[in-house]
C-alpha cells in the first residue's frame, strides 16, 4: 500500500530512483505488469540477480553511485530485511527499514544484527512519503555525518571490521571475487558466475558473523572461528569452534581440516574471548596461525594499541617466527580514543 502514491511523487520531484534486487527479470517484469508498466520509466536503473553484484554485496550500491555521479552518502536505500540495510550501511548511504518485512514473524521480535541498524524506520510506505516530503529526520550516510563531526553509533553504521576489510582489499592483503557469489551462481538459477573467485579466508574471533557476512558477499569463501558460532549458523554462515583456549596449541584443530587459508584476519583482539591480552602476537599463538595458512598466505589484524607495547617489538616478534610485515598503519578510529594498528604479514 502507498507504492504508486510514491512513485508519483518521486517522478514529480525528478527524483532518481533505482531498483535492486536478487530476484529474476522475470520477475521484476511481472512486478511493473501487475503495476502497470507506465512506471518502469521511473526507475533509470533496474539490477537483478543477473548482475555480478546483489545484496548485501556493497558493490551493487557503490555502482548505482557511480553510474549518477553521486557520493554514496547522497542516497537513501530502503527496504524491509536486514540485508537490504546491511548493503546501504556497508556502501555508506543512508538506510530506512520499512516495518513488517522479511525478518519479522508474528509473535517474535528479532533484533538486528550489528551492521543491520537502519538510520531510521518507517511503518508503511505512506510515512516514509511524508517523511520525504517534509524532510522529517532525514540524515546522510555515515560516512559524511562522520566527517562532520559525529559520533556514529549502531544507526546507519556498517559491521564492525568493514573499514579495516576494505584497507586489507586495497593492500591486495585479501582478494574479492569478481561478482558477489561466484560458487553459490553455479547451482543457484541466474546468479552471476565467475572464475575470478576470492580468497578463502579464516576469519578469528568471527562472533555474530557481521564482518563475515561481507566478506562472503564480496565473493570469498570464508570460515568464522570463534569460542560460540550458534548465531553463525542461525545466519547461514559457516563457522567452527575454538578447540580450547583462542590461539593456543591446538585451538585451530577444526579449522585445520579446511586449511590451508589464502588470508587469515583478526579484528580486534577483544573479538577473542578467553584471550589475554597481547596474546595474538606470542610465539604459540603464531605458530598455531601458521599452521593454517600456505607459503602465499596473508596474515592481516586490526587491533588496539596499548601503552605497554610498541609495534616494533610485535613486528619483531613475527620476524622471529618467519612472518614479514609488509604493510602496517596507526590509525585513529572516529570517535576512539586510542589508536589501532594494522598490518599484514605474510611468510618468510
Amino acid at each position: 500500500p502507498g507504492l504508486l502514491q510514491l512513485l508519483s511523487m518521486l517522478r514529480e520531484r525528478k527524483a532518481r530512483v533505482a531498483l535492486v534486487t536478487r530476484n529474476t527479470t522475470q520477475s521484476v517484469s511481472a512486478f511493473f505488469d501487475l503495476i502497470g508498466s507506465e512506471w518502469r520509466d521511473v526507475f533509470s536503473l533496474v539490477l537483478t540477480r543477473e548482475f555480478p553484484f546483489v545484496k548485501p554485496d556493497k558493490r551493487l550500491l557503490l555502482h548505482v553511485a557511480q553510474e549518477w555521479g553521486v557520493e554514496p552518502s547522497n542516497l537513501l536505500m530502503v527496504g524491509d530485511s536486514f540485508e537490504d540495510v546491511e548493503v546501504g550501511n556497508a556502501a555508506g548511504t543512508a538506510t530506512c527499514m520499512i516495518a513488517g518485512g522479511g525478518n519479522e514473524k508474528p509473535g517474535v521480535v528479532v533484533s538486528p544484527p550489528a551492521g543491520a541498524v537502519a538510520s531510521f524506520c518507517v511503518h508503511s510506505l505512506n510515512e516514509l512519503q511524508s517523511r520525504l516530503e517534509e524532510g522529517q529526520g532525514l540524515q546522510q550516510g555515515w560516512p559524511a555525518r562522520a566527517a562532520d563531526g559525529e559520533t556514529v553509533l549502531s544507526e546507519g553504521a556498517p559491521a564492525p571490521g568493514l573499514q579495516f576489510l576494505d584497507w586489507c582489499i586495497e593492500s591486495r592483503a585479501v582478494k574479492a571475487g569478481a561478482c558477489s557469489f561466484p560458487r553459490m551462481g553455479e547451482y543457484a538459477g541466474g546468479l552471476a558466475t565467475s572464475s575470478e573467485r576470492g580468497d578463502k579466508v579464516l576469519h578469528l574471533g568471527c562472533g555474530l558473523g557481521g564482518l563475515t557476512k561481507m566478506m562472503a558477499s564480496q565473493g570469498m569463501q570464508v570460515l568464522g572461528v570463534d569460542s560460540e558460532v550458534s548465531a553463525m549458523h542461525k545466519r547461514g554462515l559457516n563457522a567452527v569452534q575454538f578447540t580450547g583456549q583462542p590461539l593456543t596449541y591446538g585451538s585451530l584443530r577444526q579449522a585445520r581440516s579446511l586449511a590451508p587459508f589464502d588470508a587469515i584476519l583478526l579484528h580486534g583482539e577483544s573479538s577473542l574471548h578467553g584471550c589475554p591480552e597481547n596474546m595474538w602476537w606470542q610465539p604459540e599463538a603464531l605458530q598455531e596461525v601458521m599452521s593454517v595458512m600456505h607459503e602465499d598466505s596473508r596474515l592481516c589484524a586490526e587491533v588496539p594499541m596499548s601503552s605497554s607495547v610498541n609495534p616494533a617489538a610485535i613486528i619483531n616478534t613475527m620476524h622471529t617466527m618467519g612472518l614479514v610485515v609488509v604493510a602496517w598503519q596507526q590509525v585513529q578510529p572516529p570517535g576512539e580514543q586510542n589508536k589501532v594498528l594494522r598490518l599484514v604479514a605474510r611468510q618468510a
